[in-house]
């Protein structure tokens, strides 16, 4: 909190120096070794006031334009960051493919080089053995997998 109330403290006093500067009158004169000096406090007696000319006025049509501008580059800029955001998350599935994949290759190679299948029962000490017929389905499972997926 007490430094929101220091920054805004400070906020107004930078624009109040700049207003009493920016306001201010500007004095030309000559030095002692012959330079053109400017300045806002004359301190020699041959200065001469200078009437700086107003600043431009306001171009809204060109405002105008600079907001569209700014509107059309913020649009480009959402579509840029949906674009990448989309690319992320399709590298992110991609690798989570891969490691699926892989995962199934290896299941499918320790299914081809075990001598014996089984599904496990209620009781642990007595698995299932899965016949010649039922092992060829199991790796058709998973070669269908690695094919469609893969």
């Amino acid at each position: 909190m007490p430094y929101k109330f220091l920054f805004i403290i400070f906020f107004f006093l930078t624009h109040l120096f700049y207003f009493n500067t920016a306001f201010s009158e500007v004095y030309k004169w000559v030095d002692d070794d012959e330079n053109v000096v400017y300045g806002d406090k004359p301190t020699s007696d041959n200065a001469e006031k200078i009437k700086i000319k107003n600043a431009p006025k306001i171009d809204h049509e060109y405002q105008n334009r600079f907001k569209k501008q700014q509107k059309l580059l913020n649009v480009m800029k959402e579509e840029r960051d949906e674009k990448i955001s989309l690319k992320k998350k399709d590298n992110e599935n991609q690798k989570q493919q891969d490691i699926e994949c892989a995962e199934q290759n290896k299941k499918l190679k320790d299914m081809k080089d075990s001598s014996f299948l089984f599904k496990e029962t209620n009781d642990p000490d007595n698995p299932v053995f899965l016949s010649d017929e039922e092992r060829e389905i199991e790796e058709s499972k998973y070669e269908e997998y690695i094919k469609k997926n893969c």
